[in-house]
């Protein structure tokens, strides 16, 4: 299940409860986010490879491949609709989506294929034909059957050009690995119940193939390609081609990651009260100026030191507390406790683990900080 964000970002859900529900933000961070549109499953999934500051290979022409993704995978997207086919794609706009996320995004809509779009760069061996290199997830026959039908069609569609080709020796649908005999590429990795494969139609950082890419018709036929041949591995049993064996190379590039990702603010901040008896009051009260913080701050901090301590290497799994165990949240002083939408997540996992409310679970927070504080004093 997913959440359509408010500019069109998709939000895998993580949990939901009466407590509230928890999204992965398009940087991949719980956040709390009550959404109105929920996204279905579909057909496919389309993944534009980078976005934002990753720019992937850059044409001497300056075409961006986080641009070139894009239009390409928009041009697949609008042809699988004519065929009838529901698409999503994991961004739709120049965002910068950490793997995991857009792992995530397609998990979240269990397509029957997905496919990660990318161009290549670094090949400088001559090629009579596209150096097309698709991959495909370890011993899994349909990712590999989509993968060398993707192979085929794509490279089928762009060898009438006469263009001076560079390629590798991966030309064609191969897996490519890492320690542990498990995919390098973390789209193949983190999706093992999809049929996923991932396409690298041709080397954008080869001048020549740099002008082929930035014709606009050009980009719309490797749009068409790509969904005839998610048609064909949908509709058919066709085999594909081109296949490779298998090698290691455990190195990657270290894009893909969060590092410097910054998430808008989906949601304002959500105020929480929780009532306290005067005593209990004036003893929280204590605890923060001991501490030299606002009492609000002091409750906040109590719920993250509750799931730090859940964390612990030789920490008990969190229960749901007895009836008997469960704090009194009222009081006829109250606390009323600001969250952002990535504190909210995490007052909302608290309280879900420990079966309290949110009310309850800054209790519990407040009572944790009196009683730390108490043991340094």
């Amino acid at each position: 299940m997913a959440f359509l964000g408010p500019d069109g970002e998709i939000l895998p859900v993580i949990s939901s409860s009466p407590n509230g529900t928890v999204v992965s933000s398009s940087c991949g961070t719980p956040i709390a986010f009550d959404g109105e549109e929920t996204l279905e499953p579909v057909d496919v999934v389309l993944d534009p490879g980078h976005g934002g500051p990753e720019t992937g290979s850059v044409g001497s022409n300056g075409l961006t491949e986080r641009t070139l993704n894009l239009a390409v995978a928009r041009h697949a997207r609008d042809e699988l609709v004519s065929l009838g086919y529901t698409v999503a794609l994991t961004r739709d706009r120049d965002l910068q989506l950490p793997i995991r996320q857009r792992a995530a995004i397609a998990n979240a809509l269990s397509p029957r294929a997905f496919v990660s779009i990318h161009h290549n760069g670094g090949a400088v061996r001559r090629s009579e034909t596209p150096g097309t290199e698709t991959f495909h997830q370890v011993d899994d026959p349909e990712s590999a059957r989509l993968a060398g039908i993707l192979f085929e069609d794509l490279h089928a569609a762009f060898a009438p050009y006469w263009v001076s080709w560079v390629d590798t020796v991966h030309q064609g649908a191969s897996v490519r690995l890492r320690d542990g005999r498990t995919e390098t590429y973390g789209v193949l990795r983190l999706t093992p119940d999809l049929n996923s494969a991932i396409i690298e139609a041709l080397y954008l950082s080869n001048p020549p193939e740099a002008a082929l890419l930035v014709i606009p018709e050009i980009q719309a036929m490797e749009g068409r390609a790509i969904a005839g041949a998610i048609d064909r591995f949908l509709t058919s049993e066709d085999p594909g081609s081109g296949f490779r064996p298998e090698f290691y190379d455990p190195h990657t590039t270290g894009t893909g990651t969060a590092r410097g990702c910054h998430d808008p603010e989906l949601t304002p901040p959500t105020e929480v009260s929780t009532g306290f008896t005067a005593e209990e009051y004036e003893t929280l009260a204590a605890t923060a100026h001991h501490l030299g913080r606002s009492t609000d701050w002091v409750v906040r901090f109590g719920v993250h030191a509750l799931k730090f301590l859940s964390l612990l290497p030789d920490a008990d799994p969190i229960r749901p507390l007895d009836e008997v165990d469960r704090p009194d949240a009222y009081g006829p002083i109250s606390e009323v406790v600001p969250w952002d939408q990535a504190e909210h997540a995490v007052l909302i996992e608290m309280a879900d683990a420990y079966g309290l409310t949110r009310t309850q679970v800054q209790k519990l927070g407040a009572v944790l900080m009196v009683f730390l504080t108490g043991l340094e004093a």
